[in-house]
């Protein structure tokens, strides 16, 4: 189980640099209003150092795994990102009714079903859905998040993209759930994916459980996908919290984590 977890979470990693960045607002907008909403903005000003020498060196925009990102204004929004992200081919079943709510969006509809908010001003997308399999008594909830950081370098550009389904107040594992991060270069108007490990994000079920243990010499055993890391994107701010899937384990045999933003990466912040 531990293994293709690995391999399914760091098979994303097509690019390894780094760069330092800060969360800035562009505009507002939700899919349940015509008129522009004004949400609280994280106007963090680029404070020093450019890319460190690995980043001076950064790929991102030149390899064989990228997409255009088309848009109109002096810089992409968070909707500039979604719709390159649903450009890339193969995007599998968790990225479906996502794609049908923006594609709605794009017309001026409500999506037929859940409900959908983009805030430009916050660069951040939240789509939550509904939906049953063959027992309508097992509902699921999907919510697929994004939001993006802006390097120092004034050049780069990291977008999250998050992918939650819950069951009864629990979220569960899948094949599609998680965190995937991709990188966009403002000079070749390019995004291609991005390793969390190499941005320092990577974070596994051992962490969480208390005491932590080594992921080489894993005791979990069937409680391992119980600690399954759960990621929830900032809308304001530029930390991410971690949390286990299954919130009834006892606090004590379990900790969080916070993801925070030191200007090139993130620092893994446990509660213990």
């Amino acid at each position: 189980m531990k293994a293709k977890f690995l391999t399914v979470l760091l098979s994303l990693a097509a690019i390894t640099w780094s760069c330092t960045n800060a969360k800035t607002p562009t505009e507002s907008a939700t899919s349940t209003s015509t008129s522009e909403t004004t949400a609280g903005t994280d106007t963090a000003e680029a404070d020093g150092d450019d890319c460190e020498e690995e980043g001076e060196d950064c790929t991102c925009g030149e390899g064989d795994d990228c997409v255009i990102v088309n848009f109109s204004g002096a810089q992409p929004t968070i909707l500039d990102f979604a719709h390159a992200l649903l450009s890339f081919e193969d995007m599998g079943e968790g990225y479906g009714n996502f794609r049908e709510a923006i594609e709605a969006y794009d017309k001026g509809k409500k999506p037929e079903n859940g409900e959908l908010t983009i805030d430009k001003q916050n660069g951040y997308i939240n789509y939550t859905a509904k939906w049953s399999e063959d027992d309508p008594s097992l509902t699921h909830v999907t919510i697929n998040e994004m939001c993006y950081w802006n390097c120092k370098d004034g050049r780069h550009k990291i977008i999250a993209s998050n992918i939650m389904v819950k069951q009864d107040n629990r979220y569960v594992d899948t094949e599609v759930t998680g965190v995937s991060y991709l990188c966009y270069d403002s000079e070749t108007k390019t995004m291609e994916w991005n390793s969390a490990d190499q941005l320092g994000a990577l974070v596994l079920p051992e962490d969480l459980c208390w005491p932590a243990q080594d992921p080489e010499n894993s005791q979990l055993g069937e409680d391992y996908f119980r600690y399954m890391p759960k990621h929830t994107l900032p809308r304001v701010g530029k930390n991410i919290k971690v949390d286990v899937a299954d919130p009834s384990i006892p606090a004590s045999k379990r900790r969080t984590c916070e993801l925070v933003w030191n200007g090139n990466g993130f620092d893994k912040k446990f509660s213990k």
